[in-house]
């Protein structure tokens, strides 16, 4: 089951490391990860979103995480009310029918915009959450595209 939890570390160095080294240890896969500053000076917000088999191993996972170096708080923002929102960059080759990408970007509304298009390369930005730019992405791989960029999930209780 996939779970996102959401830290509040102070900025020391090791810090990231040491979170990452659980799941590295228990085998879990990081499918995002995210560090930001917060408006406290040296404190960050780092928001993993994980596999995690079940709730008891969950349960676990979160008194580990809990109980590291500079860590000041840990929570499963999973099942809240949450805004979970990533950023993806794409580069597509410049289709021959500008209406057909028109079109596929259209459902997408204010989620996606072309930042620059050439007569090689078109540039896409999309934010929104996972599904959402793992669905956008699918309806884009009917174009050739030559590279995408994620920054991972960002959340908000």
């Amino acid at each position: 089951m996939r779970r996102t939890f959401r830290t509040k570390v102070r900025d020391k160095a090791g810090t990231l490391n040491r979170l990452t080294s659980i799941f590295v240890r228990r085998q879990f896969n990081i499918v995002t990860l995210s560090a930001t500053p917060t408006l406290e000076e040296g404190i960050s917000d780092i928001t993993f979103v994980a596999e995690v088999p079940d709730r008891d191993v969950l349960r676990n996972l979160l008194q580990q995480l809990e109980k590291q170096i500079n860590i000041i708080d840990v929570e499963d923002i999973t099942e809240n009310n949450t805004y979970n929102r990533e950023l993806v960059l794409v580069k597509l080759k410049t289709p021959t029918n500008q209406q057909d990408l028109q079109n596929v970007i259209k459902p997408y509304d204010a989620l996606v915009s072309i930042l620059k298009q050439e007569a090689s390369s078109t540039y896409l930005q999309a934010s929104g959450p996972q599904y959402t730019m793992d669905n956008l992405l699918d309806d884009l791989s009917s174009y050739q595209i030559e590279q995408v960029s994620r920054t991972g999930s960002a959340a908000l209780v």
